[in-house]
């Protein structure tokens, strides 16, 4: 039995929080698991680590946003906390855990296990702090005995700005358990999220982070706006970003562009959408677009991280450039206008699940844990 710290940076609801659940519900009945997590974002993350019985450690400093005299303060809260629980792993997740995480453990009595979910040298920040971003991973690559990338897209953008060597990299994709997801049916899920039921749906979910890219799909809605006077885009989530989302849509007017906010299991609301949108600038390995897979949703996405590796161009969805509101409103456009089309997709994606199973997550992770 391993004594495992899973080390994340804020507990504002994502795929790494996600990750982190997923593999410390599976694994806390073999070893022993603590989370510790900042507290921006709200107690959401807290609530599934406490409902699902796992402990849990919530850090005063440690914030999401670069902050000197912050960071200092989350870094010796850190070495304070692996100094009490001395934990033979630790596991972390989001580049500021493991930055602080790395330099704050002692890699002689502890194994370092560092997930990248999407290059933060590759996120839409300006010259300078993305090159700041990589001299810190450069930096601490060293300290760290495996890094793992939940896309082939994220080693090779790793391997090719010489962030570490190609041995410390691995591959282990996002794995999502899609035969137990409860979705509610369509009619239900429309319902509970006060959308209409004769409608054309366009659907998202995200933070409201830059990287989300969603300005793009407010551009996109204000194409096709002239187009279809039964389509309504809605997005499901929360963040920053919310109060530049809204200029935005009432510059343009776009009575049909709804702020659903937060919704918890968000996931569950997925059938109430006939198309799902991703429009992101940088991603990881987007557990939603596994969720919109299984939901039988066709998908129109941005191809950037690894959505390649999940939707192919034309067989289960469309990939679009990032920031190409014109291509990504033509083909939502395309997908509405072709039920056919939107079958084909529904029907692709389905058969490609299993190859992105939360047990084969957990059994390659567990692998590096112990080897």
């Amino acid at each position: 039995m391993a004594k495992i710290l899973y080390l994340i940076t804020q507990s504002e609801l994502g795929g790494a929080q996600k990750n982190v659940l997923d593999l410390a519900r599976v694994l806390k009945d073999k070893h022993e698991i603590l989370v510790a997590a900042g507290e921006d974002g709200g107690g959401g993350f807290f609530g599934k680590l406490e409902q699902a019985g796992i402990s849990f450690k919530k850090l005063r400093w440690l914030h999401r946003p670069l902050n000197p005299l912050f960071d200092l303060l989350a870094f010796f809260e850190i070495k304070r906390l692996l100094g009490k629980e001395k934990p033979s792993i630790l596991h972390l997740h989001s580049s500021k855990a493991g930055f602080l995480g790395s330099l704050a453990a002692d890699r002689e009595k502890t194994k370092i296990i560092y997930t990248v979910h999407g290059a933060v040298f590759e996120a839409p920040f300006k010259i300078l702090p993305k090159k700041l971003f990589l001299w810190l991973e450069k930096l601490t690559a060293p300290r760290k005995h495996k890094i793992i990338c939940v896309s082939q897209n994220d080693k090779n953008l790793w391997l090719k700005n010489q962030a570490a060597s190609e041995e410390k990299l691995v591959v282990v994709r996002n794995g999502l358990d899609w035969e137990n997801i409860s979705f509610l049916e369509k009619e239900k899920a429309r319902e509970e999220l006060a959308l209409p039921k004769e409608a054309q749906i366009i659907g998202c979910i995200a933070n409201f982070y830059p990287e989300k890219g969603l300005e793009y799909l407010v551009e996109a809605a204000n194409i096709l706006k002239q187009e279809n006077k039964n389509l309504i885009f809605a997005v499901i989530g929360d963040g920053k970003g919310r109060k530049n989302l809204a200029s935005l849509i009432k510059k343009y007017r776009l009575e049909n562009f709804l702020l659903l906010g937060r919704k918890s299991n968000s996931a569950q609301f997925l059938k109430a959408f006939d198309s799902f949108i991703l429009p992101s600038v940088k991603e990881g390995l987007p557990y939603v677009i596994l969720e919109a897979m299984a939901a039988g949703l066709p998908i129109v996405a941005s191809e950037v991280g690894g959505i390649p590796e999940m939707v192919e161009n034309g067989q289960n969805g469309f990939l679009v450039e990032p920031r190409d509101t014109q291509t990504l409103a033509r083909k939502i456009a395309e997908v509405l206008d072709n039920p056919t089309l939107a079958q084909k997709f529904s029907r692709a994606s389905k058969e490609k699940l299993p190859q992105f199973s939360l047990q084969k997550m957990i059994d390659k992770t567990e692998q590096i844990y112990l080897n």
